[in-house]
């Protein structure tokens, strides 16, 4: 099956043994992240931690990795390491800034999905066109390194209107759109709310830096009862007549995709 990134937890590559938690968190899979998390000295050895776990591992399919801004020389050294082993779920591409930074993904990695990090100026500038790129699996929003490229901060009335074009874009492109990781864990109201807001914005997940995250996350993103059956009965509806009508209400596409959407989430 193809990775699923609405809830992927990010850890750090040079700590292999939690390498195994992760995946086993309930997360829909675990990002080895050998960018942000890794000091500069460590670059080499989480390389060669990575290189080890995918050797080594039977089912890859929930594996995905953060390498390094693919123009530096750590990230050839992640997209070669990649290259070269077995096949991820997805690589996870940071500070995306154009078409041209998927094609050179692309080039060292072939077809395998990337999920593209949308966190500069730059990167909201094309996100139109980089959410067209062949082999985008989804578009992740990055606000952290986006306010501090801007010079502001990191609110939500601030970050939401570039928030809100990543997500148009990725829905114009039919990619998933994936909000950004709260950095807050200890209280589970925090992350909660933020998931909260993303999903009514429209967003399909969130990622996650810690496994306390999890659990509030998932349920934020999760349909309520009520919704399941109400999207089922719209469904029903639509499968039976067209035009159809439930409840005195027409039911026409953009309510029947409403609808499947929300059985997604729910899992069926």
């Amino acid at each position: 099956m193809p990775l699923d990134p609405s809830l992927l937890l990010f850890v750090p590559a040079d700590r292999p043994e939690r390498f195994g938690k992760a995946l086993a968190s309930g997360a829909t899979g675990a990002i080895l992240d050998l960018e942000d998390a890794v000091a500069p000295d460590r670059k080499a050895y989480a390389r060669e931690q990575v290189r080890a776990f995918l050797d080594a591992g039977s089912d890859l399919a929930r594996v995905a990795v953060r390498v390094n801004p693919p123009e530096t020389p750590d990230g050839h050294s992640d997209l070669a390491l990649l290259a070269a082993t077995r096949r991820i779920g997805a690589v996870v591409v940071p500070k995306v800034g154009s078409p041209h930074d998927c094609a050179r993904v692309a080039g060292m990695v072939g077809d395998l999905p990337q999920i593209v990090i949308v966190e500069t100026a730059r990167g909201i500038a094309h996100c139109e066109s980089i959410a067209g790129a062949p082999h985008v699996l989804a578009l992740a929003f990055g606000p952290y390194d986006l306010a501090a490229e801007l010079g502001g901060v990191t609110d939500a009335d601030v970050m939401d209107p570039h928030r809100a074009r990543v997500l148009v874009a990725a829905r114009a492109a039919e990619r998933w759109a994936i909000d950004g990781p709260s950095r807050e864990y200890g209280d589970a109201s925090i992350p909660a709310g933020d998931a909260v807001r993303a999903r009514r914005m429209g967003y399909d997940g969130k990622l996650l830096i810690h496994p306390a995250q999890i659990a509030p996350v998932r349920a934020a993103f999760a349909p309520t009862g009520d919704e399941v059956a109400y999207a089922r009965r719209i469904v029903d509806a639509a499968q039976r007549s067209n035009p159809a009508v439930l409840d005195g209400t027409m039911i026409d596409p953009p309510i029947v995709i409403a609808a499947e959407r929300i059985l997604r989430r729910a899992g069926g």
